[in-house]
């Protein structure tokens, strides 16, 4: 306690808060003269949609379009530079609020928000004024995790058994209650409130997914920096890694994310989850709360989320056997070491040569060609390019057609279909259209279909017609009848 005591003063002496100010992103981004626009547009993007990683591209034109929003009815400039500026000062060191990297397997680079700016964002949202702070809830959690720490720690059998006796006791007191219609119920603020903190606490724990991915990438950076820097023997730069990977798995924060990872991994705990949670929404005073539909597959966040920790994890094990499997000086040096000893070798013996002296070549067979097997010549065909005269035109035609391009992510739409199949077997076209509107219009209906007709998985019953509604950009509702499209679970 004492110890802890000690590094809170530290931490909050003057000299550290100073440095604090000038080198953390989280207070650099509070500080910000742009902390509105910038916090509003990252919470939009990525927390808002728990989203990982956004494309370049679609992040540049989000960017303008909430720029172009924004900027409606001013007569000022709030934003002068362009969307692509924007995201290269975020990521950079100086602010550090955006990671820039590029995905495997592909060449164009990816955002994703940093856990400190994240940290920022959600000290923000800490500010609103709640419609009710729930104590009760809290109070009770306290309790029951202290009673858990004496419980668990308890190494004397005689008391275990007594306060399992007692929770017995408890137990059967309770069912004898509810067997004579003595039912205790929670009135609707007491589920408000439990509901309500369940969620925060959920939140929060993708929040703190991008802290524990940061440490591991933190981790993977310096070992590539130590092996671009070794200068000794391999061994110990072998060594003192492995030491330092079992330091981190045996660390706490380590063995926690080991143990929440298994834990839900478990199906039984997912669909326990899943059927306890549908329960949940189902309560009345839980719907006139008004909750956001991503709370419905949270847990599915939390799969996504740890994966992405799984991989900086892998990504630190693969740099780690390259650098055992390959090492190219090390192998160039014995190469020409072996060549220098063959030809010191045939000098000594040029001038000596041994007199009993064979050599034997193995394998020799004749190379026969057929002429037969050649293919056959075929003349190219020639195109016909017509020699007409292009006059030029004088029709004045508007250019906003050029200006009005609407890009259409097709991961993000197949992501959506793959989503929606994790908590069914198989779903319509229309009622993923359904669960997530159409932003894109008649774009983005192409795109589902062209999606479908290359998805194995996807089946087309052009006897059975299904409409399919959406507003356009005017506010016009637009209807479409296609033929019934139909995605399985691989």
């Amino acid at each position: 306690m004492a110890q802890q005591k000690t590094e809170l003063l530290d931490h909050m002496s003057f000299e550290f808060l100073e440095l604090l100010r000038k080198k953390n992103p989280a207070w650099r981004l509070l500080a910000s003269p742009q902390a509105p626009f910038v916090a509003a547009f990252l919470y939009k993007e990525f927390i808002a949609q728990n989203r990982r990683q956004i494309a370049e591209q679609e992040l540049i034109s989000r960017l303008e379009s909430y720029i172009d929003f924004l900027s409606q009815g001013r007569s000022d400039t709030l934003f002068p530079r362009t969307g692509r500026e924007y995201l290269d000062a975020w990521a950079n060191d100086e602010h550090g609020w955006l990671r820039k990297f590029y995905p495997q397997g592909q060449d164009e680079p990816h955002f994703d928000i940093t856990s400190l700016a994240q940290k920022a964002i959600e000290w923000l949202l800490s500010l609103r004024q709640q419609a009710f702070i729930g104590t009760e809830s809290r109070l009770i959690t306290v309790f029951e995790l202290l009673h858990q720490i004496v419980e668990r720690s308890e190494t004397d059998p005689e008391l275990r058994l007594a306060e399992l006796e007692r929770r017995k006791a408890e137990i059967e007191q309770e069912i004898i209650r509810v067997q004579n219609g003595q039912v205790e119920l929670f009135d609707e603020t007491q589920i408000k409130e439990r509901f309500w903190q369940a969620m925060t606490t959920a939140r929060e724990i993708l929040a703190d997914f991008r802290a524990v991915e940061q440490n591991f990438r933190e981790l993977d950076r310096g070992m590539r920096e130590r092996i671009a820097t070794w200068d000794r023997g391999k061994g110990e730069l072998l060594e003192s890694i492995f030491e330092e990977h079992d330091g981190i798995a045996q660390s706490e924060q380590g063995k926690s994310f080991a143990a929440f990872w298994k834990f839900l991994m478990s199906s039984s705990y997912q669909d326990d989850f899943q059927d306890t949670l549908d329960k949940v929404l189902q309560l009345r005073p839980v719907q006139e709360m008004g909750i956001s539909r991503n709370i419905n597959h949270i847990h599915y966040d939390w799969v996504n989320a740890s994966a992405h920790v799984q991989e900086t994890v892998a990504a630190l094990s693969q740099q780690l056997r390259r650098y055992v499997d390959e090492n190219f000086l090390e192998e160039e040096r014995r190469i020409n070491q072996i060549v220098r000893e063959i030809e010191g070798k045939a000098v000594s013996v040029r001038n000596n040569q041994p007199k009993a002296w064979e050599m034997e070549i193995d394998g020799v067979k004749p190379e026969i060609l057929l002429p037969l097997d050649r293919p056959l010549f075929s003349p190219p065909q020639r195109p016909e390019i017509k020699d007409d005269t292009v006059d030029a035109g004088d029709e004045d035609i508007s250019a906003e057609a050029l200006f009005s391009q609407v890009y259409v992510d097709k991961e993000k739409l197949t992501d959506r279909i793959g989503y929606m199949l994790q908590t069914q077997d198989r779903i319509t076209l229309a009622q993923i259209i359904e669960y997530y509107p159409l932003e894109l219009g008649l774009s983005e209906l192409i795109t589902y279909l062209v999606i479908a007709g290359e998805n194995p998985q996807a089946a087309f019953h052009p006897e059975d017609l299904e409409k399919v509604f959406w507003e356009d950009e005017t506010g016009k509702k637009r209807v479409a009848s296609i033929a019934k499209v139909i995605f399985q679970r691989s």
